[in-house]
């Protein structure tokens, strides 16, 4: 398996970006990206960079955790791992594994995949008895300074040590159910506010049956995998879906469908996403990712990024915790 990766690692090296497509925005850089490799589809979407940048989070939290304990990291690896493998259909029981979030104008994305982690392994570990949808606007406005710095971005990983020590509450996307649904509304035109961190509250929403404290879920453990492909899949085949965090570029965000491998384009910010999969298309490996933009983003909401190359350093931050059942 380590032969076959560092095989591939060379087989599928990274091309260096000139500097001229560095700098492309907008259409020019949607024609150069479809024009200038077969792997993956762009289109046009005509919004700002400002807008652009507010999906994202500050590229510091791509990077793993400064305190970032090696000594927990998982590095177990299964004799034999699959070609493909896809979490919605191995734990076809859990909604939670499916759904497409949206986090509006807020770079919460830190946020948004550790709940839908979250979400998805009490599902699995309880055998589908416990599905219950978590609430990324707990984590995002509660975890303060620990975790980061809200809407501008923060660390998965201490999101995962917060839901340990603290709990996370229930709660859907904007006007959704639970006890703490998230405030802001989706919006794909350039004209929307870019939002800010919500307050922190400790209570439920108008018409909740349950109080805020007996809503808690709790974690028992949070780790980092270990950054090599194999130890990533095991983790997921084991245990579910993974937080990821990586660069962003522009050319990401212009993202279709396809196998995503950086091309063109400007320097956004960090992002972080979660991965339920993997698979090959067209002979490219690529990571399944399921991201928090909506469904009208990308392949209904999913993007596949190129797997075993550290793709814009999405196999370097890789981070999950396990729920108390």
């Amino acid at each position: 398996m380590f032969v076959f990766a560092a095989l591939l690692a060379v087989t599928f090296a990274v091309v260096p970006i000139d500097l001229k497509s560095e700098t492309l925005t907008g259409k020019d850089l949607v024609d150069y990206v479809n024009s200038a490799q077969s792997d993956f589809i762009t289109e046009h979407v005509d919004v700002s960079e400002e807008f652009m940048k507010s999906r994202g989070m500050n590229v510091k939290y791509a990077a793993p955790h400064s305190d970032e304990i090696r000594s927990t990291e998982v590095n177990n690896v299964l004799p034999f791992i699959p070609p493909s493998f896809d979490s919605r259909t191995r734990w076809s029981n859990c909604t939670s594994i499916k759904m497409i979030r949206d986090q509006a104008q807020c770079g919460s994305c830190w946020a948004f995949s550790t709940a839908e982690v979250i979400s998805d392994r009490i599902c699995i570990a309880t055998k589908g008895t416990q599905q219950p949808t978590i609430s990324p606007t707990d984590i995002l406005a509660c975890c303060g300074r620990s975790c980061g710095d809200g809407c501008e971005g923060g660390y998965p990983i201490q999101a995962f040590r917060w839901w340990n020590s603290r709990g996370v509450v229930t709660g859907g996307d904007f006007r959704g159910s639970g006890c703490r649904p998230y405030p802001f509304a989706p919006c794909n035109s350039y004209k929307c506010p870019e939002e800010k961190t919500p307050t922190c509250s400790l209570s439920c929403q108008f018409g909740y049956s349950t109080a805020y404290a007996k809503d808690k879920r709790f974690g028992v453990s949070a780790y980092a995998v270990a950054r090599n492909v194999a130890a990533i899949q095991t983790e997921i085949m084991t245990n579910g879906p993974v937080v990821g965090a990586f660069t962003m570029y522009e050319d990401m965000y212009k993202y279709k469908s396809g196998v995503y491998r950086h091309t063109a384009g400007r320097l956004l910010g960090g992002h972080a996403i979660k991965i339920i999969g993997w698979g090959t298309q067209n002979g490219i490996p690529y990571w399944l990712i399921s991201n928090s933009w909506g469904a009208d983003w990308g392949e209904n909401g999913f993007l596949k990024m190129r797997r075993g190359v550290n793709e814009c350093g999405i196999e370097s931050a890789v981070v999950a915790g396990m729920p108390k059942v």
